[in-house]
């Protein structure tokens, strides 16, 4: 590697004020703070920074020919784009989930000049519509950090460098731009085709998406290997005769149970026993997310839902077992549109990774 180019939107200064703005906020001074710059040039000396943007509103475009000029010469680009405490705070709510100004069009313009394609790190505490970069073949890869502290400069550089493996988990779904058009107000959780409205959270929506939750890429691959877990369980007991209105009615069989009838819950509990494999050549920590998809029994159930989740860390071509507690009457129940809480009867398919495994939930 001869030159890294860094298009950073921000100034040493401005990152600095940022960071005492934070202070004020209840965060803390750094005592030692230093720029994303400064810790990939701990790395590569020979490393240049042109500021695309004057700053993060980004409304001139008039530092991209320099930016573009040296991104042309240099070896690797990275581009810095993002958002800060001018366009979020708790009491500055955004309007729109695309980058701030001319951001995109600078991302866009260094990418398709640069020798490789591009990494793309991008800040700020939320979601963004970023889906012109990941659909664009010139940019490689994209990183987001949100807002980085004293020693993010140092765990970014270790990142893009290869001295660490990340394993992080997009907490959050990452929506489209459309998404902004649906009414704040509306809190409703469950989609409704109808009028168009699209639910909120993973569990209900049902729109476009530019990154889902639970996703994350390593600079390994995992793979899973089923272990343990059964495949049927029985509620044993009888249950009193219900309205319609509590109870859905399907042949003459049930649906559903009411959670406060099922007096056997704690035997439902069972272990999902796993085996995680590291198929790369680096050691790395992996989230383990294991979902499930219920019974279509009643109206508004979840698309799908989080059931446990664990870290675990491999050693390169290595494996290590785990198990996940699966509580059915806590983690397969739901509340209907009646506000009961139920648990629906039926076949439940538990997702991991590309695993699946089913689970039939019947009377005896």
């Amino acid at each position: 590697m001869k030159e890294l180019i860094i298009c950073f939107r921000l100034s040493y200064y401005q990152i600095c004020y940022n960071n005492c703005f934070n202070a004020f906020n209840g965060v803390g001074i750094p005592c030692s703070p230093k720029s994303l710059f400064e810790g990939f040039k701990d790395y590569i000396k020979n490393t240049y920074y042109t500021s695309g943007c004057a700053d993060v509103p980004c409304d001139s475009d008039a530092g991209f020919k320099e930016a573009i000029h040296t991104a042309q010469k240099a070896d690797f680009v990275i581009v810095v784009a993002g958002l800060d405490l001018t366009q979020e705070t708790e009491d500055l709510d955004r309007v729109s989930l695309l980058l701030p100004g001319q951001q995109m069009a600078l991302i866009s313009s260094v990418a398709s000049v640069s020798k490789r394609p591009v990494i793309l790190v991008l800040t700020g505490g939320g979601p963004l519509d970023v889906s012109f970069a990941k659909s664009d073949p010139q940019i490689s890869s994209i990183v987001w950090i949100g807002y980085p502290g004293e020693a993010g400069a140092k765990a970014l550089a270790e990142i893009i460098f290869g001295d660490y493996n990340p394993g992080g988990r997009l907490t959050m779904t990452w929506y489209t731009e459309s998404f902004t058009k649906v009414p704040m107000n509306d809190m409703n959780m469950r989609a409704d085709p109808s009028r168009g409205y699209p639910g909120r959270t993973y569990r209900f929506y049902i729109g476009d998406r530019v990154y889902g939750f639970g996703e994350g890429l390593s600079y390994t691959n995992y793979s899973y290997k089923f272990l343990s877990a059964p495949s049927k369980l029985s509620i044993s007991g009888s249950f009193k005769a219900r309205s319609s209105r509590n109870i859905l009615q399907e042949g003459s069989g049930l649906d559903y149970v009411n959670t406060y009838e099922v007096t056997s819950c704690t035997s439902l509990r069972f272990y999902f026993q796993i085996c995680v494999m590291n198929r790369g050549d680096m050691d790395g920590s992996h989230v383990v997310m294991l979902f499930a998809r219920f019974p279509k029994v009643a109206k508004g159930t979840p698309e799908r839902q989080l059931i446990g989740f664990d870290r675990v860390h491999t050693f390169k071509n290595g494996s290590k077992e785990i198990s996940i507690l699966v509580d059915p009457c806590e983690h397969f129940s739901i509340a209907n549109e009646h506000g009961n809480r139920i648990l629906p009867l039926g076949n439940y398919r538990l997702n991991l990774g590309d695993m699946e495994h089913s689970v039939t939930i019947e009377i005896s």
